[in-house]
This record gives C-alpha cells, sequence and structure tokens, in this order.
C-alpha cells in the first residue's frame, strides 16, 4: 500500500500539466452545441428570461454576459448557462435561439425548484451515527440567491444549526457566511461529554473571475463534562479565532465538476493577542483536480494539508487535532478503530475518484416540485497521515483505502454518497455520507 500511496500523489502532481492529459482524451462534447452553433457571429437582437417566478430579474441579470448588439457566442453562452445553474435554484435552464431581421433573438427559459421547503433532515457522521430532525431550508430567500436553513437534529448528537449564505450582497460578489450552532455529543476519541457553541460569520469577494478571498472570525466555547479535557480548568474553553482566505477556483459546474481547479489556503489565529483560551496557529491547503477523461467521465484528484502549531493539550485543545479513518478522511477504516492509532494536530490526505454517470443529472418532479437529480458511481483511493512531531511523518505509517460508491446528485446538497470501502488487509466497511469528501473532509466532525 505503500507504492499506492507514492501513485495516488504522483498522479495528483502530474496534473499541474494538465494540457498532457487533454491531449490524450481529446475534449468533451457540449449538449446544445450544434443546435447554437448555427447563429454563430450573428448580432443578439434581443435577449429575454422566462419562468422565474420568485427569482429577481436582477439575479438572473447579473449572471449573464451575453448583451445585445454584440456577436452572439456558443461559448460565451455555455458559460451563462453554467452561471446560472451555478446557482442552485434552477431545476433547468435552456438556452432557445430564433432568427430575426438582423440577428438572432435568444430566450433563456429557467424553472425553479421551491425556494424554501421543510423537512425532515438528517446528518451522519463516523464517530457520532445518525441524527434526525426537522428542518427548513430556503435556497432562494426573498428571490434573492440567499441560503438559510435552519435544523434541530436528535439522535447519535444534539444539533441546534443555523446558517445563512447570501453570495452576492455588492460590489464583486461581496458575499457573508454565517453560522450559529449548538451540539452536544459524546466524544468517543476524547473521551467526555462536550457542548459546543459556535458563532462565524465571513465576508468574501471574488479576485478577477477565479479568484477568491475571504476574511472572517469566530467565536468557538467548548465544555466539557469531566476534567482535564479542556485547556481551562472550569472545564469550558473560549476560543476566539480570526482568519483570512483566498483560492482559485475554475470549475465548469460546481455541484458535480468536470472539469477545473478549485484550490484554498486558509490561516486561522487562535488567543493570542485574542482573547480568550487557546495560543495557535492553523494552515489549510486544499487543492483538487477535476479531469475530464471523456464526455462524461471524470478523474477528480485532490489533496489537504493541515498544519497546527502549538502543544496539544497546553496551547492546541486536544478536541482539535485529527483522528483519521471513516468516510471522510480514509475510506475502508472504522474512525474508532484506526483514529486511537492515527492520530495528530497535523494531517495530510489525498484522494483520487473515477466519476462515472449512471443516470445523467435531468430534471424531475418529486412530489410536484421540481428537482435537478443524477446518479453516479465512483472508483476511489484514499490515503492519510496524522502526526504530531516532526519524525512522526513517515510514509511507513501512512493508511490506504480503496473501494467503490454511488453518488446520488441533488440540488442544494451536492450529493449523498454511498461507498463500500476495502483496508489494506482486505476488510471491508459500507459508509454513508452528505456532500463530496473533499468538502466533508475540511470539517472538524466528520
Amino acid at each position: 500500500m505503500r507504492q499506492a500511496f507514492i501513485v495516488l500523489w504522483a498522479s495528483f502532481f502530474a496534473l499541474l500539466c494538465p494540457q498532457v492529459l487533454v491531449a490524450f482524451t481529446g475534449e468533451p462534447s457540449v449538449d446544445g452545441k450544434e443546435e447554437l452553433a448555427v447563429f454563430e457571429g450573428q448580432s443578439i437582437v434581443r435577449i429575454g428570461v422566462q419562468g422565474n417566478r420568485f427569482t429577481r430579474d436582477y439575479v438572473i441579470w447579473r449572471e449573464v454576459r451575453s448583451r445585445v448588439g454584440q456577436p452572439f457566442s456558443v461559448k460565451q453562452m455555455q458559460d451563462d448557462v453554467r452561471r446560472l445553474d451555478n446557482l442552485d435554484i434552477f431545476s433547468s435552464v435552456d438556452v432557445l435561439p430564433s432568427r430575426a431581421e438582423g440577428g438572432v433573438v435568444l430566450s433563456i427559459q429557467v424553472r425553479e425548484i421551491p425556494p424554501a421547503v421543510p423537512y425532515i433532515s438528517y446528518d451522519v457522521t463516523d464517530e457520532d451515527g445518525w441524527s434526525y430532525g426537522p428542518a427548513l431550508k430556503a435556497v432562494n430567500m426573498l428571490g434573492r440567491d440567499v441560503y438559510v436553513t435552519g435544523s434541530a437534529l436528535f439522535g447519535g448528537k444534539t444539533t441546534f444549526l443555523l446558517e445563512v449564505n447570501d453570495p452576492w450582497i455588492a460590489a464583486n460578489h461581496l458575499s457573508l457566511d454565517l453560522v450559529l450552532a449548538r451540539i452536544e455529543r459524546f466524544n468517543e476519541l476524547d473521551g467526555f461529554g462536550e457542548t459546543t457553541l459556535e458563532f462565524s460569520p465571513w465576508l468574501g469577494v471574488y479576485a478577477g473571475e477565479h479568484g477568491r478571498l475571504r476574511a472572517g472570525f469566530s467565536y468557538f466555547a467548548v465544555s466539557s463534562d469531566t476534567a482535564g479535557h479542556t485547556l481551562s480548568t472550569d472545564g469550558k474553553d473560549h476560543l476566539w479565532r480570526f482568519g483570512l482566505g483566498g483560492g482559485y477556483d475554475s470549475r465548469d459546474w460546481w455541484g458535480d465538476p468536470h472539469r477545473g481547479w478549485h484550490n484554498d489556503i486558509e490561516w486561522i489565529k487562535t488567543g493570542g493577542l485574542l482573547p480568550g483560551d487557546g495560543d495557535f496557529w492553523r494552515l489549510d491547503l486544499d487543492l483538487r483536480r477535476y479531469q475530464p477523461l471523456t464526455a462524461q467521465h471524470t478523474l477528480a484528484l485532490g489533496t489537504l494539508v493541515t498544519l497546527q502549531s502549538g502543544k496539544v493539550g497546553r496551547d492546541l485543545p486536544e478536541y482539535m487535532d485529527f483522528h483519521l479513518g471513516g468516510s471522510n478522511t480514509i475510506r475502508g477504516y472504522n474512525v474508532e478503530e484506526l483514529g486511537r492509532r492515527l492520530f495528530g494536530k497535523n494531517e495530510l490526505l489525498a484522494t483520487a475518484e473515477y466519476r462515472f454517470p449512471l443516470a445523467a443529472r435531468h430534471e424531475y418532479e418529486v412530489f410536484g416540485m421540481p428537482a435537478d437529480l443524477g446518479l453516479a458511481g465512483a472508483l476511489f483511493v484514499d490515503t492519510g497521515l496524522a502526526w504530531n512531531r516532526g519524525n512522526e511523518f513517515e510514509l511507513g505509517r501512512a493508511k490506504t483505502g480503496y473501494g467503490l460508491g454511488l453518488r446520488v446528485l441533488m440540488p442544494a446538497v451536492d450529493m449523498t454518497r454511498l461507498d463500500v470501502g476495502f483496508d489494506e488487509g482486505g476488510n471491508w466497511r459500507v459508509h454513508f455520507a452528505s456532500f463530496a469528501k473533499f468538502d466533508a473532509q475540511r470539517l472538524r466532525l466528520r
């Protein structure tokens, strides 16, 4: 399995020259390109939008770069459709061209998913198991593409969550991400009853077409029912944190990327000159490449490196370290088994997934409500390592898992995953999780 680790990393860094694979596999075809191609270069006489009952007109128009009076470009219109689809508030986006005196008329037809839906939500982690409860999700609050969700989940852990995302308040995509959460659970790996409260607002902006910048702060409080698990002697830590982040995002489709990069770096400082407990910094380097192999088959490669300063138990709380194993780190392993042996304040995770469609994304009506759904399969390899001291960073300590799985693609959730993973000894385990692994492995509870 050590060889698998080396091959996985070699594959990822080989994609630093992606033109090699493109030359080998060829460019994928694009649906609808042939119908639109006959209008290439003709002057755009008029552009109309139909079907938006809830969505404000300006939310749509700010994503459309094609302009009346300009020559029609198939690529430009495809980019417009991608941007509209990435809003994640439409079950379908179609462009219908028609001939007109002096050029072409474009009709952009959208169909909205329900702007707000009450439902029974769930959450599952390898350590805490399943939790269920009522939730209300608004993916298009006030018709402004504002995402708001609130939930109360009970079971493996008790969670009260409010999450708000406004992706474009003003200027160049000035955005707000806000998380307010309270979680009660038993921390199996560290052996104490844990209650956490988090308040985290972040502001972000675009830097050009693909650049991303953000800054924010958070208040994170952790209470323990057992002495000796917090930095503070009274059993409750108050962590005040400030962070900066930036990245590069050239993905084509955000919900199920087929092509592009999604790279991110984030630095967070806890304590020090800030009030509260703790005194450490954390650095996350997250690199992802989505490489088309055919028109619909994708190789997704990603690596996450997290480094933290300070000594565990003195500067850095023990509940902030990483225990590997499970659906969102190294599949094929149980986190309660591997996580007791492979853990530390630093981590390195690498994943390769070969993704292929089983049922292409299509607009369906579920209980009379339109939704964009699809089903995909995946073959994957995960490898990872966690360590505290420099001499623990050895490839021989890394663990590798592999397997296959299903992906249910759906709006506002990204995907739900069902994986069967195998460890290095050939033992297999079933993993069930929400969201893409690349996103879920960034979470503290995973």
